[in-house]
């Protein structure tokens, strides 16, 4: 089993297209993948469900879906309790409507951290985690650059006037989840932000080799 678990997590971090240092929680949250106990306990659940039945066929359909409705239940339960992931649970707090989207594809920018110097410095790779740009004591993290960091104040005033709307974590992923031309409209300026930032850190790290 432990191999297989770790075979399903690592599909998890290929779809999401997450660096290999991303929580299994996360992971399977953002790729959209049930967890691996939950499709055995459905699995479990529908032949218990069906055995000794003649079902036809609307009856299978509505044991799955029961079951499956049973998982992500179970799914979120897990997801608010868990320790693992919370960056990524204030983004997306609730599973359903991520995983009953119409439409978007996640992929690196949405889904990376390995921009930001508060990670670099963690897995050391940088020996400061400050933005160099709003002074000490503010830490370079997702939630920083991203809906604070005066260097890409432009970008956000650009983004919010063509959502229509604040640029906060807890508005990001319903926001994207409205309209695609909002979800690709976010996944640009998260996009220009992680390569703006992936440039600087490359023009430090030429500087002061």
């Amino acid at each position: 089993m432990r191999g297989v678990n770790s075979t399903y997590r690592l599909c998890a971090v290929r779809i999401s297209s997450a660096f290999r240092t991303i929580s299994d929680d996360a992971a399977l949250v953002i790729a959209s993948q049930v967890p691996l106990c939950e499709l055995v306990r459905e699995a479990k659940e529908i032949r218990a469900a069906l055995v000794g039945e003649q079902a036809d066929r609307s009856t299978k359909t509505e044991v799955k879906i029961r079951a499956r409705m049973q998982s992500v239940v179970n799914w979120q339960a897990a997801w608010d309790n868990s320790s693992k992931g919370r960056w990524t649970h204030q983004l997306i707090p609730s599973i359903e409507p991520w995983l009953n989207r119409k439409h978007g594809q996640v992929d690196f920018y949405l889904s990376s951290r390995v921009c930001f110097r508060s990670f670099l410095k963690h897995f050391g790779h940088d020996t400061e985690d400050g933005c160099p740009e709003c002074g000490s004591g503010i830490v370079e993290d997702a939630q920083h650059v991203l809906f604070e960091c005066r260097r890409f104040g432009y970008d956000r005033q650009i983004l919010m006037e063509t959502t229509g709307a604040r640029v906060r974590p807890e508005t990001f992923v319903p926001l994207m989840l409205l309209k695609e031309a909002k979800w690709e409209a976010t996944a640009a300026y998260a996009a220009s932000v992680l390569r703006t930032l992936r440039r600087t850190d490359n023009e430090r790290r030429e500087a002061t080799a």
